[in-house]
């Protein structure tokens, strides 16, 4: 007889399977684990797995490094359509995806060029500010474009728009400002009247209208200066001016010759 009594030894081919099946099942979750893992890439996207790592899956919460708080931010956008992603390949596996500053060490995973601390948070910022404004059905693409345009693109940020670029102004900026209708829409605003633009058209006119008024006011301060007539003239300007851009202030000479605080 093979077997042992009720409540004896177990039998000796139960001692050698059990083990064996319990190395099995624990084979398969690993290799259901590293297999979640391994296809982060497929599911993040190229843009995304530059510069992330997934590095663990435990009881469903994948943990996903990222280089610093603000891609964190940034990527809750995508955390929705990422776990859809997952639930098509791998069914009940991932509930859940935390997003951590962390090594990455994987191959052909980058960590973004260094960047000043301030100039990134600003950009992160403003980054997120575009996506809460976008649709909830576009919020997605538009915090991932924003999320690569940022991590990409080097150079100080553009006069116009803030986004870093190694030319200034950008090329989309360069483009609507060389656009007539933008340079009408700017004089409009120059005159107190609406410009009839949105999005980067009406950033452009209101950058126009900032520069030709702070030029108009250099030009015309010597005369002012010289004499009180001109000072009216002057003083229209920076009313203009206060009106368009009330966060900002007078240049100095202007501020100090209308004596304003």
């Amino acid at each position: 007889m093979l077997g042992g009594t009720r409540g004896g030894p177990v039998p000796w081919r139960l001692k050698e399977v059990i083990p064996e099946a319990l190395k099995r099942a624990g084979g398969k979750e690993r290799l259901r684990r590293g297999l979640v893992l391994a296809a982060w890439r497929e599911v993040a996207g190229k843009d995304l797995a530059r510069f992330t790592e997934a590095v663990a899956l435990e009881e469903g919460v994948l943990v996903v490094h990222v280089p610093d708080p603000v891609v964190a931010h940034q990527l809750t956008y995508t955390r929705l359509a990422l776990l859809r992603r997952y639930e098509e390949r791998f069914p009940g596996a991932v509930r859940e995806i935390r997003f951590q500053v962390g090594p990455l060490e994987a191959e052909g995973v980058e960590a973004p060029p260094p960047s000043d601390p301030g100039r990134l948070r600003e950009a992160g910022r403003k980054a997120l500010a575009l996506a809460e404004k976008a649709p909830p059905e576009l919020r997605e693409r538009v915090a991932r474009a924003a999320l690569a345009l940022f991590q990409r693109q080097r150079g100080d940020p553009c006069p116009v728009c803030q986004t870093p670029s190694e030319t200034h102004p950008c090329p989309t900026c360069r483009r609507h400002l060389e656009d007539p209708g933008v340079r009408r829409a700017a004089e409009r605003l120059m005159r107190g009247q609406e410009a009839g633009l949105e999005g980067d058209a009406l950033r452009a006119a209101r950058h126009l209208a900032r520069e030709n008024l702070l030029a108009q006011m250099r030009d015309l301060y010597p005369e002012a200066l010289r004499s009180e007539e001109f000072r009216p003239l002057l003083a229209d300007l920076a009313r203009r001016y206060r009106n368009l851009f009330p966060q900002e202030p007078l240049p100095e000479g202007v501020r100090s010759l209308l004596k304003e605080g």
